[in-house]
């Protein structure tokens, strides 16, 4: 009769030291599930980075690819302990070997900056493109921007960086959506067009995209043949101006939104102005000024 094979002591003893570090909670998910990767995570969600890395390593030894992706990038962001570039490339290839697209997009990223290798945008291009063939839309929106950009040592393939990007977007990728709206207010890679530009926009702005949402107001600002719903368009730039890195886009957005149409309420110093039940919506004029802020 088979005997269940007992945990080896080394991993008893990492199972200690995080029921110390944690106590009573973390017994209680221990309880539940005590592979050495669950554990793991529930240390990492709560910073415990130190005690993460160990387990993460033992249960990467046995083979699990969540593991080693996890472990990876504890080495790759230094934390619990010193950044080491070539563990993390080791962690993601095992991983990567078992075909997880999470490593597949982690290894590109590293080739892309130049982490323990050297730089190389067209060697990304590669493992972009590997993971997006298996259905990764990060991946494929990458893959599409680095064709259609021409960065580093990728040469521009703008018809294939269109049609990645297009399959990030059906695959529900925010960014994708308003990286078509942009080429298309833009002109850029794509023939200059309002219409489209909006649609685009619009989806994105509603995957809750910050610079979408700013993008969508300046592009009716713009060319909105008819009408513009101004109750729609404050509410879009309050959602942006709340996201980190879009509330000075948002910002300057509202300043041409108030310059074209005062009835929009805005405070004299700039601020958001309070909501509104009322929808506001009025007939399109030219704006005052060109509004000299890209989305």
């Amino acid at each position: 009769m088979n005997t269940p094979t007992s945990p080896r002591p080394f991993f008893l003893i990492l199972l200690a030291a995080a029921v110390l570090a944690l106590g009573v909670t973390l017994f209680r998910e221990i309880a539940v599930d005590p592979s050495a990767y669950r554990v793991a995570l529930s240390l990492e969600k709560r910073g415990l980075y130190k005690f993460a890395r160990p387990l993460y390593l033992h249960a990467a030894q046995q083979g699990d690819a969540q593991a080693q992706v996890r472990l990876a990038g504890l080495y790759q962001e230094g934390r619990g302990g010193r950044t080491d570039y070539r563990a993390a490339l080791h962690w993601y290839g095992q991983a990567a070997r078992q075909d997880l697209p999470q490593a597949i997009f982690h290894l590109g990223v590293m080739h892309m900056d130049g982490q323990g290798v050297p730089a190389s945008h067209r060697r990304a291009a590669e493992f972009f493109e590997r993971a997006a063939l298996k259905g990764d839309r990060l991946c494929a929106l990458n893959l599409g921007i680095i064709l259609i950009e021409s960065q580093g040592d990728q040469p521009r393939d703008t018809a294939s960086g269109l049609r990645w990007l297009q399959l990030a977007a059906e695959r529900g990728h925010a960014y994708a959506h308003y990286a078509l709206g942009r080429y298309y207010d833009e002109g850029k890679y794509l023939p200059a067009n309002p219409g489209e530009a909006i649609k685009w926009y619009d989806k994105a702005a509603r995957l809750g995209e910050a610079d979408a949402q700013a993008g969508l107001v300046l592009v009716r600002i713009r060319h909105k043949a008819e009408q513009i719903d101004l109750g729609d368009s404050l509410r879009l730039l309050a959602q942006a101006h709340q996201t980190p890195g879009s509330a000075a886009v948002a910002q300057h957005t509202l300043a041409a939104l108030c310059a074209t149409y005062p009835e929009a309420g805005c405070r004299a110093n700039g601020r958001f102005p309070a909501p509104s039940d009322k929808p506001l919506v009025v007939a399109w004029r030219p704006p005052v000024r060109e509004p000299d802020v890209e989305p």
